[in-house]
């Protein structure tokens, strides 16, 4: 599971528009819902209600956001997140990828393994897949 969404946002990351600064860069919002309903169909959580099913979706996507950002910006020295404030600074044609291959970062590795992690933490050791 985790490969294939590294895979999607591999090719979605090629589309980078100004709305979409720095977080949709790294995962954009459909693949993480995508992922965290993947998740909460495995868990196979126990809820009462649809509302509460819909907040845990809502806070799961959010920290699973954060957590892709936080693996992110922890890669980058100081110089490096200046560097890159920069450039999320300037016009929609700014190029991220560009900026994490000249400091030679395997981003979608990063992501990858952050999601993995997610995944980990998420469904608490029940997760098998690699």
């Amino acid at each position: 599971m985790i490969t294939a969404y590294a895979k999607l946002l591999s090719e979605r990351s090629n589309n980078i528009t100004k709305k979409s600064i720095m977080d949709d860069y790294l995962v954009d919002r459909e693949t993480l819902s995508q992922f965290v309903d993947e998740l909460i169909k495995k868990k196979a959580l126990v809820v009462d209600n649809v509302e509460e099913l819909n907040q845990i979706r809502e806070n799961s996507i959010k920290a699973l956001d954060d957590q892709i950002s936080t693996a992110v910006f922890s890669s980058l020295t100081q110089a490096q997140i200046d560097e890159l404030n920069i450039l999320l600074d300037q016009d929609e044609s700014a190029d991220y990828e560009e900026f994490f291959t000249k400091y030679n970062i395997n981003i979608h590795e990063i992501v990858k393994n952050a999601m993995q992690d997610f995944a980990n933490n998420f469904l608490g050791g029940q997760n098998e897949e690699s």
